[in-house]
């Protein structure tokens, strides 16, 4: 479903709503909103573990361009900031400095 989105957004410049809100609902997209745990967080973290934690998730997550108005990811977003935001404004993964590359991921 992600494929056929991009095929016509990208090359044929035509914007499908329908096709981007069945993302969520199938296919790839459906597996790795199920996989979200009942914290917010794919994996134990923010950055833990870090191939399979919610920041990588929510980068596959974008790249399978489902609708940024999904409540699941809302509910990821606004846990992340709400609990990782650095005294420099940025999101950080451990410490309490933010990090340049996972803040422009991010």
């Amino acid at each position: 479903m992600s494929i056929q989105y991009q095929v016509h957004s990208d090359l044929g410049d035509v914007e499908r709503q329908d096709l981007r809100d069945r993302i969520a609902q199938e296919s790839w997209g459906a597996q790795f909103l199920s996989r979200q745990f009942s914290d917010g967080h794919w994996g134990l973290k923010f950055y833990q573990p870090k191939w399979t934690s919610s920041h990588y998730t929510l980068v596959d997550i974008r790249n399978l361009c489902i609708s940024p108005n999904n409540e699941l990811i809302k509910k990821a977003i606004f846990k992340i900031v709400s609990e990782c935001k650095a005294n420099d404004g940025g999101i950080y993964p451990k410490a309490k400095i933010s990090h340049v590359c996972i803040n422009g991921m991010f």
